[in-house]
């Protein structure tokens, strides 16, 4: 924080974007001062700009993984290693865009305030909101993952940073509201650029921000008024919705607009060759774990340890539309379930299986066999529990460019977010199995099968089926992370380990046949791909491979730990030196 203020005070505000009135534009062409700068009704529109750069809105991602929903070979985060300290490098550095990104909008909410004659009333009125808004979302981005910092609603001067203390959450907490409420009142129900903070989104991140702290009663409240707003649906088709392509739909409430022409694209090896599956270039080295699958109820709605439709030997198959949406399904060699057993299953063009005899598969685009670079017994490093990511990687990917929107908050977070804080007050009634039973049937959109609606009124059961419905919906989208944390699960999903495949020979020759653990223990007997059923967990909806573990079917590739002391992380090292008033957190 005190970095940058040093900055700030030389440079005040470093740079803002040259746009139109209306077009949100993240070039940065220019540099202007706040001392000489806000001239204009575009140039307040520069500055308003400055809050929606993608290094202010940090999702709950990178490159090893927050979650258990997400692994990247046997490489670890911090997180799941229990190795976070005051000097790990994520905190310090989200720390410091975070605060950086406060003391620019503060920067510009006070300048809109003191402007007397630029802005029109209304212009003034929208433009405080939306300042507003993004310091709600700043704010509360602090104090989920720090708990009580250093807090402030005016420019900082250096003196002042070497002394100021921290601030409880819960006071910051109402703060954040005061300025969602403004943001409320001020922003209009649709903006001329729809990537533009609007009246809905200031409702939705009210909602999140207080769910996130659990108050369920503000969390509802604030749900309830998105939703009255009547203005955003479900996207018709879930595994569209994360394509490049959809720049636009009713379900995005608010999304970080990204293009290669805006100079905002993830163009390198790491961040897209990592998710293509190695048959079409790519590494396939960042993968969905095994839990995630296991979570996916069959089509019954029953856990897949309750259900009689699972079959362990095809993962896939009966089970909840959005499994083969988000993770890449393949057909056995057993039962395809209406895929073709002999050709697998068509990803982008190429047949997907990790089985570790297909060592040829079909190229669709051909026509032609080509060598399975997919499966561990022709090459080594192909995904280490088989699975691959499908949710949004796209035709797009195949140029190792990845443009897609990021979307920071969807409709279908607020009907969850409003039964959640709803199941939690105990105020069960229609409207919260009928928020749940719309995100659920839309996943069964076009498939010819209805979905199995939620009736049960019973709070505990209630609980269990929202959250594992929150995992199976927002899956790798930067979500897992904090509803571990909220939920106080984190130490038990994060101290499991990473499961994997058992070890196998590798040989690209055709006719040589692999040998190993994964053929003596699985393949041989006929118990590919998993061979008995993971249970689930009544209380918490955690899946336990256990069972399997003990069978000799699987492996732990890398253990992993969360001690108590993660649910909240450090304040930087760096910071405490230079400021003997800043406190730590327990146990850092």
């Amino acid at each position: 924080m005190k970095t940058y203020i040093y900055k700030i005070q030389l440079s005040l505000v470093l740079a803002f974007m040259a746009v139109s009135c209306t077009k949100l534009d993240l070039s940065q062409p220019d540099v202007a001062s706040s001392g000489n700068f806000y001239q204009t009704k575009e140039q307040f529109r520069q500055g308003l700009n400055e809050g929606y750069r993608s290094g202010f809105w940090i999702f709950d991602k990178s490159q090893n993984g927050f979650d258990d929903d997400f692994m990247r070979r046997t490489l670890l985060e911090p997180v799941k290693q229990g190795s976070i300290s005051s000097e790990y490098d994520h905190a310090i550095n989200t720390w410091t865009a975070m605060y950086k990104g406060i003391t620019r909008m503060l920067v510009v909410l006070k300048k809109i305030e003191e402007d007397t004659s630029v802005l029109t009333p209304q212009d003034k009125e929208t433009y405080k909101a939306e300042a507003s808004c993004i310091l709600g979302a700043y704010w509360s981005w602090m104090i989920n993952h720090f708990g009580d910092v250093p807090f402030y609603e005016e420019e900082l001067s250096i003196e002042e940073s070497f002394v100021i203390s921290r601030t409880s959450k819960s006071e910051i907490l109402q703060k954040i509201y005061n300025y969602f409420d403004v943001a409320i009142a001020g922003l209009p129900v649709e903006q001329v650029d729809r990537d533009y903070l609007t009246k809905g989104a200031a409702y939705a991140l009210k909602a999140r921000a207080a769910i996130y702290q659990n108050d369920y009663a503000t969390a509802a409240t604030a749900a309830k008024g998105c939703m009255d707003l009547g203005v955003y649906d479900l996207h018709p088709n879930f595994g569209e919705l994360f394509k490049t392509a959809t720049r636009s739909s009713d379900e995005i409430i608010f999304q970080i607009p990204r293009s290669v022409d805006l100079g905002e694209a993830e163009t390198t090896n790491w961040m897209v060759q990592d998710f293509l599956q190695r048959n079409l270039g790519g590494y396939l080295a960042r993968n969905p774990t095994w839990e995630l699958l296991a979570s996916f109820e069959c089509t019954d709605g029953l856990p897949i340890d309750e259900s009689p439709l699972f079959d362990p030997l095809n993962p896939f198959k009966n089970r909840d539309p959005r499994c083969a949406m988000t993770i890449i399904p393949f057909g056995s060699l057993e039962d395809g379930d209406g895929l073709d057993p002999s050709s697998g299953y068509n990803n982008l063009g190429i047949e997907y299986t990790p089985h570790p005899l297909r060592k040829q598969v079909l190229d669709y685009t051909t026509g032609n066999l080509r060598r399975n670079n997919d499966t561990q017994s022709v090459a080594g490093f192909a995904s280490f529990n088989g699975l691959g990511w499908k949710k949004g990687v796209d035709e797009g990917w195949l140029d190792y460019i990845e443009d897609s929107n990021l979307i920071w908050m969807r409709y279908a977070d607020v009907l969850l977010i409003y039964a959640e804080a709803k199941i939690e007050l105990n105020q069960i009634d229609q409207t919260v199995l009928d928020a749940i039973n719309e995100v659920k049937s839309r996943a069964y959109n076009g498939t010819g099968k209805s979905a199995p609606l939620v009736t049960t009124t019973n709070q505990n059961e209630l609980r269990l089926e929202l959250r594992n419905e929150r995992r199976m919906e927002f899956a790798n989208e930067g979500l897992r992370y904090m509803d571990l944390i909220r939920w106080r699960l984190a130490e038990k999903a994060l101290s499991r380990g990473i499961i994997g495949q058992l070890a196998v020979s590798t040989n690209t020759n055709p006719n040589v046949v692999p040998t190993g653990p994964l053929m003596d223990n699985v393949v041989n007997p006929g118990k590919y791909f998993w061979g008995l059923v993971p249970e689930i967990d009544d209380q918490d909806g955690l899946p336990d491979f256990t069972a399997l573990l003990d069978a000799n079917l699987c492996r732990i590739l890398v253990d992993t730990d969360f001690p108590e002391r993660q649910y909240l992380w450090p304040i930087p090292a760096s910071e405490r030196l230079l400021n003997k008033n800043l406190t730590q957190n327990d146990g850092y």
